[in-house]
């Protein structure tokens, strides 16, 4: 039943692949499949420790898929959200150390063709218009249009888990998550008070 279910899944996901009107490698349904199984259907994470990935730019994609090859980021364990949660533990930086540049260029192309579907979460209403203000000053050179925009520099924020946000920049100033020094310089510098208003800025951002 298992085997069915996981063909039957692989079959849809080739399916809808198919109607997107690009052509990928013969496995790309079973690698999106794999991403899946943490990242959500489509990349639309439902869990708050791991990031949306549906809708990204394709540059951000095939860039963060590279550097997790390369040990650029930290490589936290995590377990299977979906599919056969009864796997061990994995990290990206294992999943990526057997994809090759073909894999990065048709994942990032598929996901970067899927919407971003913003997460539904809570945030102190009150730190808005503050956090807003702060981005605009702060952030927005790189993650442009509010943190929506997907031609800039970086990944689109607006919409993002808070919790994996939170999470992964706390190793942006000790050097274990590699970014720009321009952004190593800001979020070091970065207050707690003034990061948590440009984290509920983005929370809000839920369309």
């Amino acid at each position: 039943m298992h085997d069915l279910i996981k063909t039957l899944k692989i079959s849809l996901l080739t399916t809808a692949i198919g109607m997107s009107g690009v052509t990928f490698a013969g496995d790309i349904a079973e690698l999106a499949a794999q991403c899946d199984s943490c990242h959500g259907p489509g990349g639309a994470s439902s869990q708050s420790d791991m990031p949306i990935i549906g809708g990204q730019s394709k540059t951000y994609i095939l860039d963060t898929l590279k550097s997790f090859q390369d040990w650029g980021r930290p490589c936290i364990k995590s377990k299977y959200r979906f599919g056969d949660t009864s796997r061990p533990k994995t990290d990206m930086c294992k999943i990526t150390a057997g994809l090759s540049n073909e894999d990065f260029e048709d994942l990032s192309t598929y996901y970067s063709g899927l919407p971003f579907v913003a997460a539904k979460q809570e945030f102190d209403a009150s730190q808005v218009e503050a956090g807003a203000e702060e981005q605009a000053k702060h952030c927005e050179f790189c993650h442009e249009e509010g943190g929506k925009g997907l031609g800039g520099r970086g990944p689109r924020l607006a919409g993002q888990w808070t919790p994996y946000l939170k999470a992964t920049l706390k190793f942006v100033p000790t050097g274990e998550h590699l970014v720009p020094h321009a952004m190593e310089k800001t979020i070091t510098d970065f207050t707690d008070d003034t990061l948590n208003q440009i984290l509920n800025f983005y929370a809000s951002q839920q369309d």
